[in-house]
């Protein structure tokens, strides 16, 4: 139940927080749902990747306009229907990294 509270959280979180903040917003928000919530490294880990992973790659999917695609495909040099999936990657390494953070934090300061 704690652990797909916090899924749900991030994911919405970072559906919402996309459009007033900037990217980043998804590591302290991961650092800080799993400091609180108190889960093992592993979940730590998974659950905001896989949060923060869907809620971006739905995002470009429902929202971008082909911007993304287009620019990252010239970026990365790969075909554009793969662009999304790197970008979301991207953003759920990033946010799975500082839950992982949070949960040893926390873990830590029993």
């Amino acid at each position: 139940m704690k652990n797909s509270l916090v899924f749900i959280l991030l994911f919405v979180g970072t559906v919402i927080g996309s459009i007033f903040l900037p990217w980043w917003i998804v590591a302290p928000s991961a650092l800080i749902f799993t400091y609180f919530s108190r889960t093992t490294a592993l979940a730590g880990f998974f659950i905001p990747l896989l949060a923060v992973f869907l809620a971006w790659l739905a995002s470009i999917f429902f929202y971008d306009d082909g911007a993304i695609r287009e620019i990252l495909g010239k970026l990365f040099q790969v075909h554009a229907l793969l662009t999304p999936f790197i970008a979301a990657l991207v953003g759920g390494l990033v946010s799975g990294l500082f839950g992982l953070a949070g949960a040893l934090l926390a873990n830590n300061r029993r």
